[in-house]
């Protein structure tokens, strides 16, 4: 499968040297040769000199070194332009792209200007070449009805769940790069007047998925197989969807999920035919490769929440935020769940031969949840908790993702889309759900006995030759699209 994309990569290769004498400036012939005459303007190996500096440096490959504003004054419901001036230090690999999230004074993202503009649209910077300097012009109306006394522009790279880091420069944190903030004079009488008339009401986000996870009744044993009787009666998520938009995902996934009175079980099935994770120690960044991620939201007020990943390769990732994505840049790593995780692999990792997939087993202690504030323990009986649930999927070049409750925002800590998962015990006296409809509430904290001062460790099974037969009922089973593996990466930012 990698030779193949490796043969593809060379001949293009080719193609675009073949054409840089008559000014090549993109590593496919995609363009017409009048697109191509326009982009010349965009781009040039001299430097350019924008209107207002910047010094803002993206891993040493990338820099914004300034923009350019025409009118000087921003007005609500008239157009303007930005020119972002970009420098080539290194080259980027192919499927990185600029996104420009734009905010009112309170932080909230109102628009996404991602793909606006001639470059965004012909000359992504995966293509851009070394030395390269890039005008970026993006076109830009304020809503009429702006509300804001400033705007801010927020900028950066990203491919699939990736995004570059911002190294030097004004940054929000999340590696979104400060790049503009100015005031908004209130819209004119013929802007306003132009916007009087009735205009489409945006549809509501659909509701979040609820869970009715039940409490196992029998034990479970982790060892990645899904094969124990608690497992066929679990609660089941639906085939997870694109983060984005809610589709059905580009790959099958699945997961289950049930309790007892010391653990809460997540049992996870993924098709995949490119099993890639190099990582090979405790809290590396396995969301960069394959990985399963769950968030836990136990208050339901989007603070003290966590986040576990477990890699094909048996590592774990675990950490814990005051609220969304606070402290920077990655929680409170020093938090440890005791989880206790085995993956069963069908395939090789990272080799070049045609995988299938994998499943993980993971068993978190309750008493994993009493950091923090306010701290959480074993759920009371139908005690309602936030949660999602990703698969992370590396392909050849870039990456795509699917989610359980799509947050439809390039961020999986999107805490106002986490799903409700309800606890239930059939042995317990009926009770009402502890939380108004579309309300998540805080269970009760509960004093759980520590089950031991040693972590048990994580690990995966060696690794398994393809049984013909089991792969065709694996994908049978997730409804798995044969040529997936083949589609192009998408996704979102880094999770």
């Amino acid at each position: 499968m990698k030779k193949t994309i490796a043969l593809s990569f060379f001949t293009c290769l080719a193609l675009c040297l073949g054409l840089a004498a008559a000014g090549c400036v993109e590593k496919t012939t995609s363009m017409t040769s009048t697109e191509r005459d326009q982009l010349a303007q965009f781009v040039t190996t001299t430097p350019t000199h924008p209107a207002h500096p910047l010094d803002i440096d993206f891993e040493g490959k990338i820099k914004l070194i300034g923009y350019d504003l025409e009118p000087a004054e921003v007005k609500a419901g008239e157009p303007f332009t930005v020119t972002w001036h970009w420098q080539v230090v290194r080259p980027l690999e192919d499927g990185w792209t600029i996104f420009t999230h734009v905010a009112n004074a309170a932080g909230q993202n109102v628009l996404n200007q991602d793909g606006v503009g001639f470059v965004r649209e012909h000359y992504p910077p995966g293509q851009w070449k070394r030395g390269e300097f890039i005008r970026d012009v993006q076109p830009v109306t304020l809503p009429a009805d702006w509300a804001s006394p400033t705007v801010t522009f927020y900028l950066g790279m990203w491919n699939g769940p990736n995004r570059l880091q911002v190294t030097s420069g004004a940054s929000d944190g999340d590696n979104r790069a400060r790049a503009l903030q100015i005031n908004v004079a209130p819209a004119t009488a013929a802007a306003a007047g132009a916007e009087a008339a009735p205009r489409p009401v945006a549809p509501a986000a659909p509701p979040v998925p609820t869970l009715r996870v039940t409490k196992a009744t029998t034990p479970i044993l982790i060892d990645g197989k899904l094969d124990e009787a608690a497992w066929q009666t679990a609660a089941r998520t639906p085939r997870l969807v694109d983060t984005m938009t809610g589709a059905p995902a580009e790959f099958a996934a699945n997961a289950r999920m049930t309790w007892d009175d010391q653990n809460v079980y997540l049992g996870w099935e993924v098709a995949d035919d490119y099993l890639k994770s190099t990582f090979t120690h405790h809290d590396e960044h396995l969301w960069e490769q394959d990985c399963v991620e769950v968030m836990f939201d136990p208050a339901g007020d989007q603070r003290n929440y966590f986040e576990i990943q477990v890699a094909p390769s048996g590592q774990s990732f675990e950490t814990r935020y005051d609220t969304r994505r606070q402290p920077q840049p990655f929680g409170d790593v020093a938090w440890t769940s005791q989880v206790h995780a085995q993956v069963e692999r069908r395939g090789t990792l990272n080799d070049d031969e045609d995988d299938v997939g994998y499943t993980v087993e993971m068993a978190i202690p309750w008493t994993a949840f009493a950091a923090g504030m306010p701290p959480a323990g074993k759920p009371a009986p139908n005690a309602v908790w936030g949660m999602n649930l990703f698969v992370l999927d590396a392909r050849e070049s870039g990456g795509r993702a699917a989610g359980w409750s799509p947050p439809r925002v390039g961020d999986f800590h999107a805490l106002d889309r986490f799903g409700r998962v309800i606890f239930v015990d059939p042995s317990a006296q009926a009770a009402a759900v502890v939380a108004p409809q579309g309300v998540v509430a805080a269970p009760a904290p509960v004093a759980v006995a520590p089950i031991g001062a040693a972590a048990q460790p994580v690990g995966a099974n060696a690794a398994l030759k393809v049984n013909p037969a089991f792969a065709a009922q694996l994908r049978e089973r997730l409804g798995r699209n044969p040529g997936a593996g083949n589609l192009p990466p998408n996704g979102p930012p880094h999770p």
